[in-house]
C-alpha cells in the first residue's frame, strides 16, 4: 500500500537511508541543517515508540519520513516575528523525501496527509521550521499554503525560519 503509515522499528534501516540521503542533499546546498548528525537513530526510535514517526511508502519502498508532534517547546517564543495562529497545533519535524523521488509530488502528498490527520483530530494549525538555505523546502511550504512567521531558535542554538498554516 502506498501512502503514509506509522513507522515500525523494522523500518529503521530504510529510514536511516532516507536521513543519509537528505543529509547529503542538504550538504550540497551548503546548508548546516542535519549536518550535525541529526536526526539521530535515538530520536527516530523515540519518535517511533511514542507513535509520532511516519514513513511514506511507494511500491513497498520507504521514500519519505516525517515526525508529527503535538507540541514543541522551542515554538513557545519566536526570536523574531510571531505565529499567526494560537495553539493547538501540530508540528512537523524530521521531514524528508529521498532525492530520487523529488519533484514527483510526494512531499506535497505527505503534507496533505498531515493536514488530514490534523483535521481528524480537530487541530486547525500546522507549524514547521527549516534552515534559511533549504530553498526546496521553503518553496514546498509556500506552494502548499504555509506562510513565514519569523525566526525560531531550535535547541536554543539553531536559527530556523518558522512557518505556519491554518487549515
Amino acid at each position: 500500500m502506498n501512502g503514509l503509515r506509522l513507522a515500525r522499528l523494522s523500518d529503521l534501516n530504510e529510514i536511516m537511508d532516507v536521513v543519509k540521503d537528505a543529509q547529503d542533499f542538504l550538504k550540497l546546498q551548503n546548508s548546516g541543517q542535519w549536518q550535525d548528525g541529526t536526526p539521530s537513530i535515538a530520536t527516530i526510535v523515540e519518535d517511533s515508540m511514542k507513535g509520532r514517526f511516519y514513513v511514506w511508502v511507494e511500491e513497498g519502498i520507504i521514500v519519505g519520513i516525517i515526525a508529527i508532534l503535538d507540541y514543541d517547546k522551542d515554538y513557545d517564543h519566536l526570536k523574531s516575528g510571531q505565529w499567526r495562529f494560537p495553539a493547538p497545533y501540530l508540528v512537523i519535524h524530521r521531514f524528508a523525501v529521498k532525492s530520487d523521488y523529488h519533484s514527483q509530488g510526494i512531499a506535497t502528498n505527505i503534507l496533505k496527509a498531515v493536514e488530514d490527520f490534523a483535521q481528524e483530530r480537530n487541530i486547525g494549525t500546522i507549524r514547521i521550521d527549516t534552515h534559511e538555505k533549504n530553498i526546496p523546502m521553503i518553496n514546498l511550504l509556500v506552494k502548499n499554503g504555509f506562510e513565514m512567521c519569523g525566526e525560531v531558535m531550535i535547541e536554543g542554538i539553531k536559527p530556523r525560519i518558522a512557518f505556519d498554516k491554518r487549515l
